[in-house]
């Protein structure tokens, strides 16, 4: 702001440490005294500085290397994948149906998807959500009769022990 206003360098550069915090402050402090002349030299010192802290955006590329692991859900890949994408700029809605699908698993889901082909994103995490309940509900009905079937034999064990105890 002070740069478009004409302010000459020698203010702008005794202003501009005022500015400064944590580590940046630190920075500045530690710059040899008199060793800065115009503001455009030190504009080149905190920018070389702390240039390796910045953070780039990835590619479309980095998506296609993600893949489902043999123990990984689908459910943690959908959290895993997304992560990933969500650091991509601009990620076209194409590439990211092809990239999720080139990661995943084969198995019943890949089959479903390639039968009924996804045009976006949303529909295909959509998609996913149904068969991740169906999953879980599938689960669960499969484990309701494994602990009916556990306290069954629990209460034989102990009506076994009981008998021969004599009580």
């Amino acid at each position: 702001m002070m740069h478009l206003q004409g302010v000459p360098d020698e203010i702008m550069c005794r202003v501009f440490p005022t500015t400064l915090k944590g580590p940046v402050r630190i920075c500045y402090s530690r710059l040899t005294a008199n060793s800065i002349s115009t503001f455009k030299e030190l504009d080149a010192q905190f920018v070389s500085h702390f240039i390796g802290g910045h953070r780039y955006k990835k590619s479309t590329a980095c998506l296609m290397s993600i893949r489902q692991r043999e123990d990984e859900t689908l459910r943690s890949y959908i959290s895993h994948f997304n992560k990933e994408a969500l650091s991509i700029d601009k990620a076209n809605d194409k590439i990211l149906v092809a990239a999720f699908t080139n990661g995943l698993r084969k198995g019943k889901f890949l089959f479903s998807l390639y039968k009924n082909d996804s045009k976006t994103m949303s529909d295909v995490l959509y998609r996913a959500t149904k068969y991740i309940n169906a999953e879980d509900a599938l689960l669960a009905r499969e484990e309701k009769p494994r602990k009916r079937e556990r306290q069954e034999d629990a209460r034989s064990d102990r009506g076994r022990k009981m008998t021969r105890t004599g009580e």
